[in-house]
């Protein structure tokens, strides 16, 4: 039986890997959710997390199991608390601690608001046929000459009434918590590239039709105050209005010319991408473009390493979408998640909330010979 401890996402394809070729798997977490540090929550979930994580760990138990122990074993003892992949955990709320709380319609004010819009739509019906009438007869009087004073009978034209402006709702802290099963958030914000050796295992195992999958829409940058699209296709080139003519011609012609190697850019190997961008008579506009959002590399990066980035953001174009990127429609756990689903169709186990205490291994075959783990209350032993 193949012995996995966590359930990370390289834990998980392990499990799917060894279930598929027919090794059993026991597959045991601490943890009382999938995925590790790669997991998705809802946002009440959330919070239960970051109180768990805050709390001080309890002083763990040593029993002494040398009692089990047989010639030639050796008892190799195995922490239980988790290695600090997260650390300086803080809490920031800029909501409104206080629910707003909107008054209750009962029936009959329903059906009262129902009837003040019919008053409302058949009093401006009635104004606008007043309007065209005064029109009308505005239309039969004579002109007004120039520096003749208006008649003492005659209304003064009145300045039209601004309409109001749409009130933004806010939202409070105890909305996010009553509505908060309606989004999920990711411990750790990736996104995937159309063409990677992710998504081929996710092709290659059918492990995709266990998780749906959606593509970015669009690319955007901060820069100078502003949040700007970044036009990363040729259909985005021509469409957008933040570039000029000639930074658009200049823009799809670097784009073009680096899909190859050339001797001018082998020239630059060591210097940095930002000299190349430069020298390539690129504006400053599409140099935080490139730099940034295309090839998402530092100013100092090495010429070759940005071009390389350019490339591979280039070639995942259009293969999903008008972007390169991919993510999953519920979180990036759902990843994990599809390898430990299809690692349990092919008879692997899964126990949640399982921690391995320590592990008796046969000295001569290197080879665990019996493993001891423990549930929340009581202790098990595995052969």
């Amino acid at each position: 039986m193949r012995f996995l401890v966590l359930l990370g996402l390289a834990e998980s394809v392990v499990a799917a890997a060894c279930s598929r070729v027919g090794q059993r798997v026991l597959h045991l977490d601490r943890r009382s959710y999938y995925a590790a540090n790669w997991a998705s929550f809802t946002f009440n979930s959330l919070l239960t997390w970051i109180k768990e994580q805050n709390e001080e760990p309890k002083p763990e138990e040593v029993k002494d199991w040398s009692s089990l122990m047989e010639e030639g074993e050796e008892l190799i003892h195995l922490a239980n608390s988790d290695s600090a992949s997260i650390t300086n955990l803080q809490v920031f709320s800029f909501t409104s601690e206080e629910e707003e709380e909107a008054p209750n319609t009962t029936e009959e004010e329903k059906a009262a608001d129902e009837d003040a819009v019919k008053e409302s739509s058949e009093t401006e019906s009635a104004d606008s046929k007043e309007e065209e009438a005064g029109a009308a007869e505005k239309e039969d009087q004579p002109a007004q000459t120039e520096g003749e004073e208006p008649e003492a009978d005659q209304p003064l034209p009145s300045s039209p009434s601004n309409p109001s402006e749409p009130v933004r709702k806010k939202i409070s802290y105890a909305q996010l918590v009553k509505e908060g099963r309606r989004f999920n958030i990711d411990l750790v914000s990736k996104l995937l590239f159309s063409r990677g050796s992710l998504v081929d295992l996710l092709i290659k195992s059918n492990v995709s039709r266990y998780a749906e999958f959606k593509n970015v829409t669009r690319i955007l940058t901060y820069r100078h105050g502003n949040v700007e699209q970044v036009p990363c296709s040729r259909a985005d080139v021509f469409a957008s209005r933040q570039l000029s003519v000639i930074e658009k011609r200049k823009l799809m012609r670097f784009l073009t010319s680096c899909m190859e190697e050339t001797e001018e850019q082998t020239a630059y190997n060591g210097r940095p991408y930002l000299e190349f961008l430069r020298n390539q008579q690129l504006g400053e506009s599409l140099q935080h473009f490139l730099l940034h959002s295309i090839a998402m590399v530092a100013e100092d990066t090495p010429t070759e390493e940005g071009l390389a980035s350019t490339r591979h953001f280039l070639r995942c174009l259009g293969r999903y979408g008008n972007t390169p990127f991919l993510f999953p429609v519920y979180g990036l756990g759902e990843i994990p998640q599809c390898f430990c689903r299809m690692s349990a169709v092919f008879g692997g186990i899964y126990c949640l909330r399982h921690s391995v205490r320590c592990l008796i291994v046969d000295k001569d075959t290197n080879r665990v010979s019996l493993s001891l783990f423990a549930t929340p209350s009581t202790a098990w032993s595995h052969d």
